[in-house]
């Protein structure tokens, strides 16, 4: 950790100097972190700055709303290198904030841009594309959901709008002289979740790509500012069903770094051990689908089949077989004996077997390869340009992982092995997942054998003291960052979650152009998108026995659920 520490260090240093020219106020909130207050105009200069000799890449940007009375709202650019963190904050005034975009060095900041603009009402100048990500076109202009001062009934349905084309039809192609858009989603046969693309061809090759999410938008960022630190942890956990103990992990660390408390080493490792088991979970089901998508169905019930084995273990440790909550503020809930370490050994070698005959199907079935080999090429250059980041990024040779470049948990005492592969084509994305799987089975067996002693908690106060922190986890699809401001309360001032999927999707509209559309299904699979991932508390409208309408919130579902099932 001392090394880390140290490079860390040396890395803050370089970046002090680069920003210096620009720098109006630097800080070290934290020992892995630097802050560089900027004013607006210096920031394309300060990123390319740091671009240029590829200190890093930008990670997330983060808006903070600072409250009427201060009259400001701060952005947040977050450059990672290694366990080294480069924040360039710029404040905006709240009635017209106005920053510049970075588009032109970043070309995969799009979407947070985009995301900035609609959930802060922050005008991005110079941005290629200003259009709505993740709000509904019927949200009322001017209402800002991530604002302090929002109120939900400012963004009551409005009456319908008339559509600019009446004759439109969601499921049509639509002319543009000798090139057609084709839709694909938000409901499509090659979509598990609700997306909506369209992809612009000229015959059957695409020319343009677009891409629109939010259609399983449920406000989580939002919800958490009126949740106390524990209620959150579960509140993260629906996130994404896939990957919900990673999420619970990355808050979890991230509310013990702000609390500085200390947890025990058993539970750090069983947490680890448990993010290791969702990894699997989360490759073999994504294996499955996206078999489905290239007509290999067979493949696809065998995997699935095989991914019963994990859930079930999971089970066996936690009670549940998707939302395992093996975590607490503080560890873990939940201790590993050695009944259950022997069916996880038992398991472990069941599936590693499988593994290697599904290793070899990827890499040696005709029908598949015609789908995957060649197909989607990304090079390295192009995957740190488009700001990749897990197996997609490991797939063309970047070798970028939190574990090993940022350890948390207990991957310090747990080295892994960095799987890349220099091919870069879907195929790749195949084989540098299950490979993947091979060094988790190591790496559950290696943990199995050398489980520290000693508790699984420690006390945390259920105020922490103000301040700012930064959370990086590797989850199955890539890098997930948490940035968490507590304003000396239970509950958060700000809750940030950036997930792989949201920097995975520019790689795909890229990538898109130049191929068939026939192969659209097969690279949009091969990121293994989340669209719940990229979420930003949910009600159901009722209309009562007296004509009322009632809203059903989710704490008042589950107080129901709960007088039903005692009754």
């Amino acid at each position: 950790m001392s090394d880390l520490l140290a490079k860390a260090s040396t890395a803050l240093e370089a970046a002090g100097k680069l920003l210096e020219p620009w720098a109006k106020g630097p800080s070290n909130p934290e020992t892995n972190r630097l802050d560089i207050d900027l004013n607006a105009q210096d920031l394309v200069s300060a990123v390319e700055t740091l671009i240029k000799v590829r200190w890093g890449y930008l990670s997330a940007i983060t808006g903070m709303d600072l409250g009427v009375e201060a009259g400001e709202i701060e952005v947040l650019y977050h450059f990672c290198s290694g366990p080294a963190i480069t924040t360039l904050r710029i404040k905006t005034p709240r009635q017209e904030p106005v920053v510049p975009s970075v588009c032109s060095v970043i070309p995969s900041a799009s979407l947070y841009e985009r995301e900035l603009m609609e959930m802060f009402g922050v005008t991005v100048t110079g941005t290629p594309n200003s259009e709505r990500l993740f709000l509904p076109d019927d949200w009322p202009s001017g209402v800002f959901p991530l604002r302090k001062d929002f109120d939900p009934q400012q963004a009551a349905s409005p009456a319908p709008r008339a559509l600019t084309n009446p004759v439109w039809d969601d499921d049509a192609p639509i002319s543009q002289g000798d090139k057609f858009i084709i839709p694909i989603g938000p409901q499509h046969p090659a979509l598990k979740e609700p997306g909506h693309f369209e992809f612009t061809v000229d015959g059957e090759i695409v020319t343009a790509a677009t891409v629109r999410l939010g259609y399983v938008h449920r406000g989580i960022e939002k919800g958490a500012e009126a949740r106390n630190w524990v209620q959150n942890l579960y509140l993260v956990e629906r996130v994404c069903g896939i990957c919900s103990h990673v999420h619970a992990t990355a808050l979890a660390l991230g509310v013990e770094k702000l609390a500085k408390v200390s947890v025990p080493p058993r539970a750090q490792a069983v947490r680890t051990l448990v993010a290791e088991l969702e990894r699997i979970h989360s490759h073999m089901l994504w294996l499955g689908v996206a078999a489905h998508e290239g007509g290999f169905d067979t493949l696809f019930m065998y995997s699935w089949r095989d991914r019963e084995t994990v859930m079930d273990l999971l089970e066996v440790l936690s009670g549940n077989r998707v939302h395992y909550s093996a975590n607490v503020i503080g560890g873990v809930k939940f201790d590993i004996n050695e009944t259950q370490a022997g069916a996880i050994r038992k398991a472990i070698d069941f599936l590693e077997e499988r593994l290697h005959f599904y290793l070899r199907v990827v890499t040696t079935d005709k029908t598949f390869l015609a789908r995957t080999r060649d197909v989607g090429t990304m090079t390295k250059e192009q995957a740190i340009r488009f700001g990749t980041v897990g197996p997609t990024a490991r797939a063309s040779g970047v070798e970028m992982d939190i574990r090993t470049s940022a350890p948390y948990a207990a991957y310090a005492d747990f080295p892994v092995n960095v799987v890349t592969n220099t091919r870069g084509d879907l195929e790749a994305r195949f084989v540098v997942r299950i490979q993947e799987l091979f060094e988790t089975c190591r790496l559950i067996r290696d943990m199995l054998g050398k489980l520290p002693p000693g508790e699984l908690s420690t006390k945390v106060p259920r105020r922490l003291p103000p301040g700012e922190t930064i959370s990086r986890v590797e989850a199955p699809r890539g890098e997930l960052l948490y940035f968490l401001k507590s304003n000396g309360s239970d509950k958060p001032e700000r809750l940030k979650i950036r997930t792989p999927s949201l920097c995975n999707w520019a790689s795909v509209m890229q990538l898109a152009v130049g191929h068939k559309l026939a192969d659209m299904p097969m690279m949009l699979a091969g990121i293994d998108p989340c669209f719940s991932c990229n979420d930003r508390l949910f009600s159901i409208k009722q209309t009562g026995s007296n004509g009322d309408s009632q809203v059903w919130t989710w704490d008042k579902l589950r107080r129901y659920g709960i007088e039903y099932y005692q009754r």
